[in-house]
């Protein structure tokens, strides 16, 4: 969670159930706990013991609160040896609408008056891997467990298989709730695997230990990946009456021939179905997947995939551009950038082809691989774009919790292990929080695969100046050349000599409403489309280099932000 400034005047809660809070302190660095409640206005509270004893001022100050509806006067701005606290565990009363907000004002009496939504910092998406495919397609690199197809057979074995699956996930889920602060999920998604190979029983019952667990948010966005050939237009009316609201299909391409150079379990006939399928079924919101840059992929079939995609009516198409990965069947057969693999030219042309025939057909290309009808971006997607936190559960599902990343076993009786120890635990990961390096880092690599791109004023206020100015002079050489955009507050494209300019780029302190900045300060940058999305590695790897990894400056800013100290520059 979020620090907040030190030396506070008072701090105000909104009306919850319980909360805990984690107290930083300057004479030994370590965290003490402080445990609340908070109901109908009233509040009490009691001090750790260790804490008690180890700083008594703190006790003192601590009066009986009951004020009405929130807390104030909490702490005496004289209490200096209390740098900061957050907020780490909460439980919302009855009324989500209520979520708390933790509001500070610091011992700068000319700084603005900071409100930290505490309530946004809490994960309200979930990500669950579902990992059984009919078998592995020759790219795919997914912690998988390829069950085979489904015969009178072999369907016993194989749900007894599923089921024990779902047991693991749903105890899983059960113990992440009871250990986690979070909020109504608002975003669900099946990934895998092939999670339209699920019954729906199991499937329903993966959906329901959710809801009872965390809570679906009213209008969620509820997605699933299907495959051709799993499903057919009454299976899928079952699911949507179960809850799921988006269907993502993997196609990955509309030739006969490169399905079968690909692996893939489906054939062109199956895809042709599967799109009859969901449009008997009404849904409306929908994506498509293809693969470019396949072994012996030609331009006129990569266009003809384009043009039958468009056809098929979805609301959302995702283009991905192969990736050699270890261990799969491509990798022992082929060599990235030699033939039968397309040169790198012939994929570059894939992509800015993939741009030119989507944005025309009335798709918005709002991500490097993925484009959308107008208010049809895929929600939960954007979650992991926008750098915000998520549960994830499953085999190798990777959750970013309290600032830490979390990726479970990729085999299936390791998971089976994870889990026991997890229940063991009370839902305690002993794993580091990121460091302010890699949320930088991340911040960057992730804003720019958006068409939004990277948000500077919100960059500097988070980072600091000096991190904002190395990065803004690290994106001016590809703003020049016309691979990155410089706007102002508007959204309007500015002169990118204002880059160097440390003073306009970076002007804004948090006083004043973004939109109120001056026409000249650079607010945002992004990659141009196709130009800049094709250069995206070399200049995310530009930005990553120019930042002196591991140096002091580093190392100070993560102190400061830790323990609650407002600085601009960190040096």
């Amino acid at each position: 969670m979020r620090s907040m400034t030190h030396a506070f005047d008072s701090v105000l809660f909104f009306p919850f159930s319980r909360f805990q809070l984690r107290f930083l302190t300057t004479h030994d660095r370590r965290i003490r706990v402080l445990h609340g409640s908070l109901m109908r206005g009233c509040c009490s509270m009691h001090l750790s013991s260790a804490f008690s004893s180890r700083h008594p001022h703190v006790t003192s100050t601590l009066p009986q609160l009951t004020s009405k509806p929130f807390v104030r006067s909490l702490f005496s701005s004289s209490s200096s040896s209390l740098l900061s606290f957050e907020v780490v565990s909460t439980e919302v009363s009855s009324k989500p609408s209520a979520a708390m907000s933790v509001w500070s004002e610091t011992a700068d009496k000319d700084s603005e008056r900071s409100l930290y939504p505490i309530s946004e910092l809490l994960p309200s998406s979930a990500y669950v891997h579902i990992p059984f495919c009919r078998r592995r397609c020759f790219y795919c690199d997914f912690p998988i467990v390829a069950v085979g197809e489904r015969t009178e057979g072999t369907s016993t074995h194989m749900d007894a298989r599923m089921a024990n699956y779902v047991d693991l996930l749903c105890r899983e889920i059960r113990v992440a709730a009871s250990a986690n602060p979070s909020r109504p999920l608002k975003t669900l998604f099946f990934g895998g695997g092939t999670p339209s190979l699920l019954p729906i029983p199991l499937l329903l019952r993966i959906i329901q230990a959710l809801d009872s667990s965390f809570g679906i948010a009213a209008g969620a966005e509820i997605s699933i990946e299907m495959d051709p050939g799993t499903f057919d237009v009454q299976s899928l009316r079952q699911t949507l009456e179960g809850g799921v609201t988006r269907v993502s299909m993997g196609v990955q391409s509309f030739s006969s021939e490169l399905l079968k150079a690909c692996g893939r379990a489906h054939g062109l006939n199956e895809v042709y179905a599967a799109i009859d399928a969901i449009k008997g079924s009404g849904l409306k919101n929908w994506s498509l997947d293809l693969i470019s840059s396949l072994p012996r992929q030609t331009l006129f079939q990569w266009e003809h995939s384009l043009q039958e995609a468009v056809a098929a009516g979805p609301s959302h198409i995702s283009i991905y551009d192969l990736q050699i990965e270890e261990g799969t069947l491509f990798n022992r057969w082929y060599k990235a950038g030699e033939s039968p693999l397309p040169s790198d030219d012939v994929s570059a042309t894939f992509y800015t082809t993939a741009s030119s025939i989507l944005t025309n057909a009335g798709f918005e290309h709002y991500e490097i691989s993925n484009y959308a009808k107008q208010g049809l971006q895929c929600k939960h997607n954007l979650v992991y774009w926008n750098n915000l936190p998520h549960f994830a559960f499953g085999l190798g599902s990777t959750s970013y919790v309290d600032h830490k990343r979390f990726a479970r076993p990729r085999k299936f009786n390791l998971y089976a292990d994870f889990v026991e120890s997890f229940e063991t635990s009370g839902g305690q990961i002993d794993f580091p929080e990121s460091s302010l390096e890699e949320r930088i880092l991340d911040t960057v690599m992730l804003s720019l695969r958006l068409t939004t791109g990277l948000n500077l004023q919100q960059f500097k206020q988070q980072f600091g100046t000096t991190v904002a100015a190395i990065v803004c002079k690290a994106l001016f050489p590809f703003a020049s050349s016309g691979y990155v955009a410089v706007l102002n507050a508007n959204k309007q494209p500015i002169s990118a000599e204002i880059l160097l300019d440390h003073s306009l780029p970076l002007a804004y302190t948090g006083g004043a409403s973004l939109a109120n900045l001056d026409s000249e300060v650079a607010a945002f940058v992004h990659l141009t489309d196709p130009k800049g999305f094709l250069l995206s590695n070399e200049v995310i790897s530009s930005i990553f280099s120019a930042l002196p990894s591991g140096s002091s400056y580093l190392i100070s800013s993560e102190l400061l932000q830790r323990y609650g100290c407002k600085r601009d520059i960190l040096v």
